[in-house]
């Protein structure tokens, strides 16, 4: 049988989840879902980027920022590690955008971005950016790298309804620590102007840090 999951290569994949006021999730989530809190009135920003290498969307890179939401969860299912609302996407090329749009009904920045990928002794640097005008710039550590597989739940809505797909992501070499090492500085820019940026933390809570992975991402599940 043909497989109709979507398969994605990656160098680098980098997520870091951070403090963020809950007044600014619930305007973004739809009315469905519900913001995790990890404190009252404190939701969680997921901030992540990819550099992939091979796959469905070819060579690309990508800057995706989510609102965590609980997961669904039955009785027999493995137990997703977090469930996120993608409120907007940026990509590199029209390919990697199409690729997001289409298959998958997520919400994308329409111009391509550049982002850059530095990485250091036991950090990685990502600067992203479209033409010149800054959007963020993001900073993961490193704590001990061993091989893991994760598994999360991503909801998409679009005019024909709400959705989800479970995102399997596994790689030889992933890291994740609450050390609080790593920070995040967020740019006045279309990507990021339904944030209040003076009000999220500026260091992650959480850093995921995986190298030479490979995400799939399920067909696409009306809920």
């Amino acid at each position: 049988m043909p497989d109709d999951r979507g398969h994605y290569y990656f160098n680098h994949g980098l997520s870091c989840l951070f403090e963020m006021p809950t007044s600014d999730a619930r305007r973004i989530v739809p009315l469905h879902l519900e913001p995790l809190e990890v404190q009252h009135e404190r939701s969680v920003l997921s901030v992540t980027v990819f550099d992939f290498c091979e796959g469905d969307g070819g060579v690309f890179q990508e800057l995706v920022l989510s609102v965590l939401v609980p997961p669904l969860v039955k009785p027999g299912d493995p137990l997703p590690k977090a469930g996120l609302y993608p409120f907007v996407v940026a990509t590199s090329t029209e390919m990697g955008r199409r690729e997001g749009i289409d298959r998958w009904k997520l919400p994308h920045l329409m111009r391509d971005i550049e982002i850059t990928f530095t990485e250091g002794d036991g950090q990685i640097s990502v600067a992203a950016s479209t033409g010149g005008e800054p959007i963020l710039d993001l900073i993961g550590t490193s704590h001990r790298f061993e091989p893991a597989e994760l598994l999360f739940h991503t909801f998409m809505s679009d005019s024909g309804g709400n959705y989800k797909s479970d995102v399997a992501v596994r790689g030889e070499s992933y890291s994740e620590h609450e050390f609080e090492r790593g920070s995040l500085v967020i740019h006045p820019h279309e990507m990021t102007e339904r944030l209040t940026s003076d009000e999220i933390a500026e260091a992650p809570f959480r850093e995921q840090w995986m190298k030479k992975g490979l995400e799939i991402f399920a067909p696409l599940e009306a809920i």
